[in-house]
């Protein structure tokens, strides 16, 4: 019973590895994808940044 819950646990935190780890993609294929992908991982700080010098 300990192997089932042991290999149950491993499973569960493999699958969430998998599906935490977004492929960035393709830029020849599909530009606005890319440029979408690109907004949405910014560094926080970076739009911080960006909030401040449009509100002047």
């Amino acid at each position: 019973m300990k192997k089932y819950r042991l290999l149950t646990l491993l499973a569960a935190c493999a699958s969430f590895y998998l599906t935490s780890c977004s492929q960035a993609p393709d830029a020849e294929k599909d530009p606005n994808a890319d440029a979408a992908y690109k907004r949405a991982h910014r560094a926080e700080g970076y739009r911080e940044a960006q909030r401040s010098n449009t509100n002047y």
